[in-house]
């Protein structure tokens, strides 16, 4: 019977592969390494790009970013030869402009940022003191963890009202509940009580804002939001840099300014509206520098495609390797059978016959070290993801491509020996010693 003679066909292929088995184990390594490779690589390459893709949609891809940057000769010296003065940036009449006449913008929400010393009790740091409207959490992804946000009546009122960055109040608040408890922002020229009202999770562009780590090591995020209307009552537009030897003044209104539109199709567009009206007042001066979320994003998408390709190609090479080592050992077992196959020729079989035996017997190193690739390549990449704390994704057309071209490549490279078996004389086979 036709089951019969298949399952007899894997027995003798099975039994064939136990007689040498060191050499069938490191026949199957191959395979084994090559699966493995691809499925790790690319679990690993897709976690990398998941990463990267959920930090620029956490921008907001209807959102564009405009930031202030410094130009290279824009120095006034002042009293002494030790002050300079820098005036530039984005300015508040900006916003209000672009609001008003580039189309399809929903909000705007300018923001200004200036670092200072934040301290309760006997516990203080470094912080990036942050002024910015009631909104900002909806515009940047942030996720309130405690409390409120600043409202517009605190914002209409100047008050004295601040939110956290979920590390820093852990930090200054160890144990304790930091709602309604107060913190003083020091300057240079003054000290500001603040009241606590809230506890923010920062999630977007976090990559671009100041990170210090405390006594453990662990990374703290040292933000501190106030409304705009008191950053600019308390401490105006100029900040004052003493790190560099000199006294160096930056008057900046706007640190940023991001612009939210209807629908992510309205942003290209808008972008040469965003550079006139931005220009318009400005001459040849450039003091500020457009992020477009959503171009980022395609570009990320794009060069992972081109990443994955080259990853695959990699780990495909070993793939080659191991069907390569395939090849030359059925071609040294059809050596070592070579009387076992004149008696079988002699005994009735065909030429497919011995063929179909031999590739069976390379299916079976291929399917084995094929599942075992998949095995540790997924186990690998859930060591990456669980212990090592490193994000993979193991995807389900990685471990079918990988698998299949473990089968394919190891059944190709079986052709020419299995041809080679089947071709020998029988007479001739029978009289080799």
């Amino acid at each position: 019977m036709p089951g019969f003679s298949i399952l007899r066909l894997i027995q003798v292929g099975f039994r064939s592969l136990r007689l040498h088995k060191l050499r069938s184990a490191l026949t199957m390594l191959g395979m084994i390494i090559g699966v493995w490779a691809v499925i790790l690589l690319v679990a690993i390459g897709e976690g990398a790009s998941r990463e990267a893709q959920e930090a620029i949609k956490a921008l907001g891809a209807q959102n564009v970013i405009i930031r202030s940057i410094k130009p290279i000769s824009d120095k006034v010296q002042l009293q002494g030869e030790m002050q300079w003065e820098s005036i530039y940036g984005l300015k508040n009449s900006d916003a209000v402009r672009i609001e008003k006449t580039v189309p399809g913008v929903k909000r705007v929400l300018p923001i200004l940022r200036h670092r200072k010393n934040v301290t309760h009790e006997q516990r203080d740091k470094d912080c990036q003191l942050i002024g910015t409207f009631p909104h900002y959490p909806q515009f940047t992804q942030s996720r309130l963890v405690a409390g409120q946000f600043l409202n517009e009546m605190e914002e209409a009122r100047k008050e004295n009202a601040c939110v956290l960055t979920m590390s820093l109040a852990g930090f200054l608040f160890p144990g304790k509940n930091p709602l309604g408890q107060e913190v003083i922002v020091r300057g240079r020229e003054s000290h500001q009580i603040f009241r606590v009202k809230g506890i923010l999770e920062e999630r977007a562009d976090s990559e671009k804002l100041p990170q210090q780590a405390d006594a453990t090591g662990h990374t703290i995020l040292a933000n501190v939001y106030i409304p705009l209307s008191t950053f600019k009552a308390l401490y105006g537009i100029k900040d004052i840099d003493l790190s560099v030897g000199s006294i160096s003044v930056n008057t900046v209104e706007l640190s940023e300014i991001r612009v939210e539109f209807g629908s992510v199709d309205e942003v290209v567009p808008a972008l040469p509206l965003i550079r006139e009206a931005l220009d318009k007042v400005r001459k040849d001066k450039v003091d500020y520098e457009i992020q477009v979320p959503i171009n980022e994003l395609n570009a990320l998408k794009a060069q992972k495609a081109r990443d994955t390709w080259l990853l695959m190609l990699i780990a495909c090479i070993s793939l080659l390797v191991g069907g390569i080592g395939i090849m030359n050992i059925m071609l040294a077992t059809v050596t070592e059978r070579t009387q076992e196959i004149g008696v079988r020729r002699a005994l009735g079989a065909t030429q497919i016959d011995i063929s179909v035996q031999f590739l069976v017997e390379t299916l079976i190193l291929c399917l084995i070290g094929g599942t075992i690739g998949v095995l540790g390549g997924c186990g690998n990449a859930a060591f990456f993801h669980y212990i090592l704390h490193h994000t993979t994704i193991v995807t389900e057309w990685s471990v079918i491509a990988a698998f299949g071209l473990s089968v394919g490549v190891g059944l190709t490279f079986g052709l020419y020996p299995a041809w080679s078996a089947a071709r020998l004389d029988p007479i001739e086979a029978l009289r080799h010693a």
